[in-house]
């Protein structure tokens, strides 16, 4: 073990023969790595002495694993030992690259996690998982207020830390679908980090016989479900068909008898324990859906190809979003959960798992959780399909606008200069000055310091308002206001009325004849309005409709007549009357 070779014994076989003819060596073992050759020469007057006082000399190069020697002062080959394929040092890198991507362990070791997390726990990751910014601000406010009161250093706001929060990954901030606000829930991460402190504060029995039990009967269930041999499905159902009846027949002989109230337990335990994991896989989901909206909207941009596979789904109707696997995952969760038959059966169960002696032992609470179970589930899968179904109508609307034209075109612009500059990267130093001015087209920033603060007593007027002496209100320029904006029905029911009276019946043409249309074509709009009202439409002898023409001049003058072409009536009697 210090380093010395082994000695040969005298009383083992020499791994090479006596006169020189070596053996051909066996080939290695799989997963063994043998070690190379070495021929060993001794130094001038080396072979007086002992060999092990030169052999010892450390070897120049790789080391080999010592093996026995020959007489020749050849070390055998000897496998090197058999490594396992995950080392120490890959467990190790493993752990970094996890440490550093999985956000989870990020938000576990952010400042303040424990408070963090405790205060959205309370107000977002119970029964209710979305709030308004308004609604999380004012609860936060007051949690914020009682830890400051505790010891606890949160100087700063609640919208400040929800900014932060949403920052480091704890919460996801989108628009609110009905108002005109936004709203906070938790990222897939945050819920990672809640499961993994609740394990902490409340740990499970790893070896229970529920588990060992749940265990067994799904994997019995897959074997026979993915069995395809109809002899062994055939022997399978025959065989539980007796167990079925076997215990039918029990139950006659000697009644139902119910498992111990502790295994019940238990097993409603386990029960309860996958049931809470369900709700906050939504939130997975809902960010899964958001990472392939992303990555479909880049790969749009980024293909160099006249048409993509995608583009050419989406061009054909096809959605991308929900067509892809989380989506047909999500889409049959969704329609299993809003079946009604489904739901019938979970509610008969919860009802009857009340009215069990175990009830009171598993807890009230717990039963009240499961017994709104489903609704909470379907207003939060309600969610997600509102969220998939925007991110599909955005996603084809990009595409139909032809929107991700104009990206790849700002996007090819840019890794324009970027190739150019790989080019000449080799030539020109970063620092080198070119002599070419560019105006940047953004804002340029400036110190804080030369900001200049606004103080509104300088625009300020110093004297006093004084009240001015009020006109005398002109009735003739109110009505001339007046009929600027409305039509004068009165004047126009007047004009109808006069030429009645002296002609009995009379046309539109025969009124403006008489009345000229003071207003311009708004008097036309109004007579044509009392004509529907109140006269009579004239027809031809075919039946169809006359028409007439009228006539009448603008605001600027006669120069510049005007005429429309309308349907003919005929007034029979005074409109004022009626």
């Amino acid at each position: 073990m210090g380093g010395a070779p082994h000695r040969s014994s005298p009383h083992r076989p020499a791994t090479t023969s006596q006169r020189g003819s070596r053996s051909a060596p066996s080939p290695p073992a799989r997963g063994q790595v043998l070690a190379a050759e070495r021929v060993e020469t001794p130094p001038p007057g080396a072979q007086d002495h002992p060999r092990d006082s030169w052999s010892s000399a450390p070897s120049v190069g790789r080391p080999s694993y010592p093996g026995p020697r020959s007489p020749r002062g050849v070390t055998a080959l000897r496998p090197y030992p058999e490594r396992s394929p995950v080392s120490g040092l890959s467990r190790a890198l493993r752990n970094r690259a996890l440490f550093e991507e999985r956000s989870v362990l990020t938000l576990l070791r952010t400042d303040h996690a424990p408070f963090t997390l405790g205060l959205l726990a309370e107000h977002l990751g119970e029964d209710v998982r979305t709030r308004t910014a308004a609604d999380l601000y004012d609860l936060l406010t007051g949690d914020l207020d009682e830890l400051r009161l505790h010891g606890v250093d949160l100087p700063r706001s609640a919208q400040q830390y929800c900014a932060t929060w949403v920052e480091q990954g704890f919460l996801t901030r989108r628009a609110a679908r009905e108002e005109r606000t936004e709203e906070f829930s938790l990222t897939e991460d945050a819920f990672g980090a809640l499961r993994f402190l609740d394990q902490l504060h409340a740990p499970q029995g790893a070896v229970t016989r529920s588990r060992l039990s749940l265990l067994t009967d799904r994997l019995r269930t897959l074997a026979q479900e993915t069995d395809p041999d109809s002899a062994h499905r055939l022997q399978s159902l025959r065989t539980e068909q007796e167990r079925i009846a076997a215990q039918i027949e029990a139950v006659i002989e000697l009644g139902a008898e119910p498992i111990p109230t502790s295994q019940a337990i238990e097993m409603a335990e386990e029960l309860y324990a996958l049931a809470l994991d369900v709700p906050s896989d939504f939130a997975r989901v809902r960010g899964e859906l958001e990472r392939l909206h992303r990555r479909l909207r880049l790969d749009l941009v980024e293909h160099d190809g006249p048409q993509g596979e995608i583009l050419d789904h989406l061009f054909l109707g096809v959605d991308a979003i929900e067509g892809s696997e989380a989506g047909r995952s999500f889409a049959a969760f969704h329609s299993m959960l809003i079946d009604p038959v489904q739901e019938a059966r979970f509610h008969d169960a919860v009802d009857d798992l009340a009215t069990r002696p175990f009830a009171a032992g598993f807890g009230r609470e717990r039963l009240g959780y499961l017994q709104g179970y489903l609704a909470r589930l379907r207003g939060e899968s309600h969610q997600v399909r509102h969220a998939m179904t925007d991110l599909s109508r955005s996603l084809r609307e990009f595409v139909r606008s032809r929107q991700f034209e104009e990206f790849r075109a700002l996007a090819d612009r840019l890794r324009r200069p970027q190739r150019l500059a790989l080019t000449v990267a080799p030539h020109v130093r970063p620092h080198s000055r070119l002599g070419v001015e560019l105006t940047p087209s953004g804002l340029i920033p400036h110190s804080v310091g030369q900001l200049r603060l606004h103080s509104p007593s300088e625009s300020t007027a110093e004297d006093s308002l004084e009240l001015a002496a009020a006109e005398p209100l002109d009735l003739d320029a109110l009505r001339a206001t007046i009929r600027e904006s409305e039509i004068d029905m009165v004047e126009l029911t007047d004009a109808v009325d006069a030429v009645l009276a002296r002609r009995g019946t009379a046309t539109l043409e025969e009124v403006l004849a008489e009345h000229p249309a003071t207003q311009g074509l708004a008097s036309i709009v109004g007579l044509l309005v009392l004509a529907q009202r109140h006269g009579e439409p004239i027809l031809e002898e075919d039946g169809s409709a006359a028409a007439e023409q009228l006539a009448w001049t603008t605001a600027s003058g006669a120069l510049h007549p005007r005429t429309a072409r309308v349907t003919a009536y005929r007034f029979t009697r005074p409109v004022g009357r009626l």
